[in-house]
């Protein structure tokens, strides 16, 4: 059963990471979801493979999500509204997107599911918005960079910008990011590398997690404390 946006909404900007990952081993997806949450996330987007065997995979997170109280899971990559739709019945919280498909939002909304489209320009943005998007999935973040949210965030207060693809996770960059209004940053194969996983390295995997996540918690930590009036 999926839980209401604005549950999905807090935990993501409590934690300020979407971790996004797939693996065709499910016990290799079920290790990397185990050490999100031991990191202290609770919430986690499955990558569709845009084929059925995805579908099933899912279907198989949410049967072990007992397994993990209080993770909420969402899907990204999805691409169209038939699809929205099956994982929202298979129990997906939200349902993200690489880029802006209007029958999608619908079918989120008909659901009171959350919706997260990509978008890459400030038209897109706008339509979104105007579609009924709240979340926005601003990519490819490392083309764009923190100057392009700075003006939205400013100008759309009420939407929650959150960029995929960075590059830079070193804590001055990331800085720059959460200044420039972002609700949370997706991380993905910079987190969890090809490499670390072929080599089961749970440990480097579950260090670096952590020390992105400790930064982060400093930096929003400190922009809460600047925006305090003396």
């Amino acid at each position: 059963m999926s839980v209401s946006k604005e549950i999905v909404s807090l935990k993501i900007r409590t934690s300020g990471v979407v971790p996004v990952f797939y693996h065709p081993d499910m016990d290799v997806l079920l290790k990397v979801v185990s050490i999100c949450y031991q990191c202290g996330l609770r919430v986690f987007e499955f990558m569709h493979q845009r084929d059925n065997k995805g579908l099933r995979f899912f279907e198989h997170l949410v049967v072990r999500s007992l397994e993990f109280p209080d993770l909420t899971f969402g899907v990204g990559t999805v691409l169209d509204a038939t699809m929205t739709e099956r994982y929202i019945k298979a129990g997906a919280s939200f349902v993200a997107s690489p880029f802006l498909r209007p029958d999608m939002g619908q079918v989120a909304l008909d659901y009171n599911v959350l919706w997260m489209p990509g978008c890459t320009t400030l038209a897109e943005i706008e339509r979104a918005k105007a579609l009924g998007a709240t979340f926005i999935n601003v990519l490819p973040g490392n083309v764009l960079g923190f100057d392009f949210i700075t003006p939205i965030a400013r100008q759309y207060p009420d939407l929650n910008l959150i960029p995929s693809g960075i590059a830079d996770l070193r804590e001055s960059s990331l800085r720059k990011w959460f200044e420039a209004g972002v609700w949370g940053i997706k991380l993905g194969p910079q987190i969890f590398t090809k490499e670390d996983i072929a080599a089961k390295d749970w440990s480097k995997i579950t260090n670096n997690l952590k020390d992105l996540l400790s930064s982060i918690k400093r930096i929003k930590s400190s922009l809460t404390l600047d925006s305090v009036p003396e």
